[in-house]
């Protein structure tokens, strides 16, 4: 389909035509008229000559056509809708008129059968600034200004050289203007601080290029807390910023009011990245200095350059997971702690470099994943950080980028040269804010912030208790069996040959449940599995490794376990293997694990750091007739009733009064206990 700009009139303000909106849906407008007529649309302003769409209406009915349950997706005329190029809708403000434009972008490329590449997309980027740099002049004709430009006949502007470094070949660009004109009949009005160019940019690129060259574009929602959080007590006059992967440039046009650009420095990889950021600086800054916009917005590798001077502020989200050839994982090798793991980590080198390029008393802000706060292979980072920073702001995002499902932060720290200090330090998260107004130990071991000063004196008071134990290098772990195909091997028919089999679901504090899994133990036909004896030990203690608690069961009848469900054998001198059981399932424990590691697995790591109370066999004695009362009840409410008791007896060892006990039952108000 082919869409036609004759008759068109232009949209009021904060209004679509049906024609725009008709190219967003990939309709026809007589299938647009037959659906108002139906009551499938509705306009907000009809005429008989006129019918205009509210952008929040279309907004509203993006949002409802994107719902898998949606009805009229499934009708055929929708289809490129849902299946074609992926609009990167939260890149911009949500009353943004530019994801509407760059929907009908995409709708005529899927029309045009297009496969925007070397010659076509920098053609469509330069239809789209031509307009936003024109925006505002009288003596323009409107839109097909790129037809207009490579013809000769746009007068002279101070912006030409930009629109060169997109065109590379003058006569194909133009050809391909002629050949395709309804791509370049498109309005993009402009906007102050709203990245049109990138958006359109990011939805018309491949998504799994974005992958591996790590780039992960970040909502404007969540660059304006970035900017808001790191400028809030202002700036000292002169002070130079910089963003190390400025991508577009979404960063800097977000920067306040009044900062000259002269104090701004932009630097990243991607080529095309970079010509569009140099046209939203001089967008926003009015900078017609060639020289100016070259030196400050740079096409070179970060992790190559070198700036003469150092930075006041670095911001920005630097690359994730990018994939780095051989060669270059040699050379990061001889220039960062960061790259000298078996896994190297983009963002974990960024973050090293931007240390190392800010004046003392410098502030940095990233946008990173949550990993990097936990995850044992980001412990070099950690390291450097604790021993150079000070930390001022971090605020848990969630999963805040299109199509990426990995929890984010915002991380901001000063850099001080001294160990690491959070005092001051303001943490969010959804539903919370606080300040940390005590000075707490933090490590790279120890490199949690989800706790108040009240949560805090709580866990160092669990974590120091006398007569406190690890099972680091206590136990023995074991995972469960991998078969490397469940269908194949796990059935739901017990035979002579097959036994019981449970999964993480199967169970529940001190019990589980029977189960309907059957295997043949077969070893060698498994994809992995541990050595028998941890399956087959006299007893043992099994838990959820997908689980945001701690849920341990006591098995002494050798029964098999998928990998879903883990071992843990205890190995502690002196402390019996239910009394330990009492210990993790306790509700104490369970508050030490979710507010020290803040996870949705139970690794090992976490299980070796869970403070146990040392006590002897003479003391251990009503804690082990409480878990065996628990493990002969059949009733749920006299398991409840023994569980409380024993629960408040745990909370004593650690020397817990009253008041703290009664917080953490609080902080699981209205949670399964999986009992």
């Amino acid at each position: 389909m082919q869409y036609s700009s004759q008759n068109q009139v232009q949209s009021p303000a904060g209004y679509m035509t049906l024609h725009e909106l008709c190219s967003m849906l990939s309709i026809s407008p007589a299938t647009g008229r037959n659906w108002i007529r139906l009551g499938k649309l509705k306009p907000q302003i009809s005429s008989d000559k006129n019918i205009w769409f509210s952008l929040s209406y279309v907004h509203s009915l993006q949002r409802k056509l994107m719902e898998k349950d949606n009805a009229v997706l499934k009708s055929r005329r929708n289809k490129k809708y849902i299946s074609g190029r992926n609009i990167y809708s939260s890149y911009v403000s949500e009353d943004s008129s530019a994801q509407s434009q760059v929907q009908a972008v995409l709708t005529a490329i899927e029309d045009y059968g297009l496969e925007p590449g070397r010659l076509e997309l920098p053609c469509l980027l330069a239809e789209c600034a031509l307009q936003l740099l024109c925006s505002g002049r009288q003596d323009i004709p409107s839109p097909s200004l790129l037809k207009s430009w490579l013809e000769g006949c746009l007068l002279e502007m101070d912006y030409d050289f930009l629109i060169e470094d997109l065109i590379e070949d003058r006569d194909a660009s133009l050809s391909f203007v002629l050949s395709y004109p309804d791509l370049f009949n498109i309005r993009f009005p402009y906007e102050a601080r709203e990245d049109i160019l990138g958006l359109l940019y990011i939805s018309t690129s491949n998504l799994g290029k974005r992958k591996a060259t790590g780039s992960y574009y970040t909502p404007t929602n969540i660059v304006k807390k970035l900017c808001s959080v790191l400028f809030c007590q202002g700036r000292t006059k002169g002070s130079k910023i910089l963003d190390p992967s400025c991508g577009t440039g979404n960063f800097l046009l977000q920067l306040p009011d009044g900062i000259p650009f002269e104090d701004i420095y932009g630097n990243d990889i991607d080529e095309l990245s970079v010509k569009i950021a140099r046209i939203n600086m001089a967008l926003k800054y009015s900078v017609t200095n060639r020289d100016l916009l070259y030196t400050h917005i740079r096409n070179e590798d970060y992790l190559d350059h070198h700036f003469p001077f150092r930075f006041d502020y670095i911001l920005g989200n630097p690359p994730w997971g990018y994939e780095f050839e051989s060669g270059e994982k040699d050379r990061l090798r001889q220039k960062y702690h960061t790259a000298q793991g078996k896994h190297m980590e983009s963002y974990d080198i960024f973050l090293e470099q931007a240390l190392r390029d800010l004046r003392p008393g410098g502030s940095l802000s990233f946008i990173l994943p949550q990993a990097l706060l936990h995850v044992k292979s980001h412990r070099a980072i950690r390291t450097i950080l604790t021993g150079s920073c000070a930390f001022e702001y971090l605020a848990y995002l969630g999963d805040v980028f299109d199509q990426i499902q990995c929890p984010s932060i915002i991380l901001q720290m000063k850099y001080t040269g001294n160990f690491a200090s959070c005092l001051g330090m303001v943490v969010e998260e959804t539903n919370r804010r606080f300040t940390i107004n005590r000075e707490r130990s933090v490590s790279a071991d120890d490199f949690s912030f989800l706790v108040t000063d009240e949560e805090y004196h709580i866990l160092e008071k669990i974590r120091t208790g006398s007569n406190i134990c690890f099972l680091a290098g206590q136990a023995d772990f074991a995972l469960g069996i991998v078969t490397g195909n469940n269908k194949e091997f796990v059935t739901s028919e017990k035979t002579d040959s097959k036994e019981r089999i449970l999964k993480g679901s199967d169970l529940g504090r001190y019990h589980f449940r029977p189960g309907a899994s059957f295997i043949e133990y077969t070893p060698e036909a498994f994809q992995q599995v541990a050595p028998e004896k941890y399956y087959r030990a006299p007893e043992k203690l099994l838990y959820r490794f997908i689980c945001n608690q701690l849920v341990f069961a006591y098995d002494d009848q050798q029964t098999l376990s998928l990998n879903s469900c883990n071992i843990l054998i205890p190995r502690i001198e002196g402390l019996a293997v239910k009394y330990v059981l009492a210990i993790l399932n306790s509700r104490t424990a369970q508050y030490y694990f979710r507010k020290s590691f803040h996870s949705l697995k139970v690794l090992k790591s976490h299980i070796e750091q869970i403070p146990i109370p040392d006590i002897t066999e003479k003391e251990q004695e009503p804690f082990l007739h409480y878990v065996e009362r628990i493990l002969a009840e059949k009733k749920q409410k006299n398991i409840q009733m023994i569980y409380d008791e024993l629960d408040e007896k745990i909370s004593r060892l650690y020397g817990l009064d009253a008041g703290e006990y009664a917080m953490i039952k609080s902080s699981m108000k209205g949670e399964s206990l999986f009992l």
